[in-house]
């Protein structure tokens, strides 16, 4: 390690950064599990003084003076690690369980520690008064330890996994359109508080939930494009339908949509195809075996772009989705 410096020549370093005029500053920990609240004192300390030599206790010392068990990374590793921090120009290791041989050695103009003590009441640091030299102490701004992490650590390591759910248990998935056919149509719907279910809207959607299927809206939204109203406003929209929707059970697994106006000519409005390409990627179906089911030619004109059966409410009504649901039954009993 090219800023290491044995213990044996501190007092050779410490004559030579002095003679090259720089103010040494001087400080020592475990670091154990190297944290915010290690990092940010350390940068603190650099900013002190023009060099900045850290002694990292000895796996001997810690055991010493915190517990038999720790630490938890060896000494070399952990004087590798704080090295190589940008605010660290040299390291050394601490053999004892007090840090003032060491700092008789180097002479440091700056005693540095962190925590919420005075400086006064550090053991070592009458010691500096012999070369003019002084200790100060910084507040850290992290509220963090080594032993709080080990402590999270353990409680992490008690808790058992979550059994994972299989990538994709559903059969197919059915991609809807929303304005016209989950929810009445209302030119430019943002207000959640005008959100209504189309008749049979719900209990068709469970219907198709039941077989097996995912489902997914997918839904031109160019009132966002214009101007007229804002993404929050349209998802506040979707919050107010999912809500409306859950009542019956029915779990809608994600949202697809273009925010472009006609004018942007882009390939995710409908009749485009791209956000049913999307979907379909996504979830991992295959066209065949996906349904679409819109109010317009703009989402028959998509499914068709791309393969995909389609279905049309043609009246925003029970009988219309009934006739849909009925639709979609048959064709997945033939899988």
């Amino acid at each position: 390690m090219a800023n290491y410096v044995d213990p044996g020549e501190l007092a050779a370093w410490g004559d030579k950064q002095r003679a090259a005029g720089l103010r040494i500053g001087f400080t020592c920990g475990a670091f154990d599990l190297l944290h915010a609240g290690h990092v940010d004192y350390l940068e603190q300390a650099r900013a002190l003084c023009d060099t900045l030599i850290v002694a990292v206790n000895s796996d001997a010392s810690i055991r010493q003076y915190k517990s038999p068990l720790r630490p938890v990374n060896p000494q070399e590793q952990r004087l590798r690690v704080v090295g190589a921090l940008r605010s660290v120009d040299a390291v050394t290791l601490l053999d004892h369980p007090r840090p003032l041989p060491l700092i008789e050695q180097i002479k440091p103009q700056l005693y540095i520690k962190g925590g919420d003590y005075a400086a006064s009441n550090l053991r070592s640091a009458k010691a500096l008064a012999a070369w003019g030299g002084q200790a100060v102490v910084i507040k850290v701004q992290f509220d963090s330890s080594t032993t709080r992490t080990i402590e999270r650590a353990a409680l992490l390591a008690a808790h058992a996994e979550p059994e994972k759910l299989p990538a994709s248990a559903a059969r197919g998935i059915a991609l809807i359109d929303r304005d016209g056919t989950i929810v009445r149509s209302v030119p430019f719907l943002h207000e959640a508080s005008r959100v209504e279910l189309v008749p049979g809207a719900a209990a068709a959607l469970a219907r198709l939930q039941s077989l097996g299927l995912r489902l997914a809206i997918v839904t031109n939204q160019q009132g966002i494009g214009l101007g007229y109203f804002s993404t929050d406003d349209f998802i506040a929209v979707n919050q107010a339908t999912l809500k409306l929707l859950a009542a019956s059970g029915v779990r809608i697994s994600k949202i697809y949509y273009c925010p472009h106006s006609l004018a942007d000519q882009c390939a995710c409005r409908k009749p485009g195809a791209r956000m049913l390409e999307r979907a379909l990627a996504e979830f991992g179906f295959p066209p065949g075996r996906a349904f679409v089911v819109g109010d317009s030619a703009a989402d028959s004109g998509a499914a068709q772009a791309l393969g995909v059966a389609s279905l049309q409410i043609d009246e925003p009504d029970a009988a219309s989705w009934d006739a849909a649901a009925a639709a979609i039954e048959a064709a997945v009993a033939q899988w």
